[in-house]
């Protein structure tokens, strides 16, 4: 009679990182609690437990099972979860709409001072215009931004 052999793998149900305490506590019956905590004591022993910890992550495979099943049942929350965060984002999107006006008319207004400017550049080349100090320009330019900000219908 063929006697079963038992496998180690790497839990993945039972796990904190990646399984391997879990792993240990179901291959041979023991709290893996107990494993947790010689994989620390090594840790400050002699660093030697998380070595030891990462070589068991390579060599040792993942518990089979669960996997197909599983990966459906995920997919199908991932795709619901999908279909509520377009639903959401489709809601909030109708809720934002621009003023189309509004956004017209700020335009038109940065428009309306750019060309200013270039005007005032393009006058100072041409025309001698020693008299004017840029000190004067500037706050001529802000008081004129502040009225209009405060007489805007």
């Amino acid at each position: 009679m063929a006697e079963e052999v038992k496998k180690f793998y790497r839990s993945r149900t039972d796990r904190v990182i990646f399984g391997v305490c879990g792993g240990l506590g179901k291959y041979f019956g023991v709290d893996p609690v107990l494993f947790r905590l010689l994989f620390v004591l090594f840790f400050f022993v002699d660093g030697a437990g998380i070595l030891l910890y990462l070589i068991m992550v390579i060599v040792i495979p993942e518990e089979p099972g669960r996997s197909s099943a599983g990966n459906k049942d995920l997919e199908g929350e991932v795709n619901e979860l999908a279909g509520k965060i377009e639903g959401k984002a489709k809601e909030i999107s109708h809720e934002a709409k621009f003023d189309e006006g509004k956004v017209r008319e700020s335009r038109n207004m940065l428009g309306f001072i750019i060309v200013l400017f270039g005007l005032f550049f393009l006058s100072r080349q041409i025309l001698p215009m020693g008299w004017l100090d840029m000190d004067i320009v500037w706050a001529l330019a802000i008081i004129s931004i502040g009225f209009y900000i405060i007489f805007k219908k």
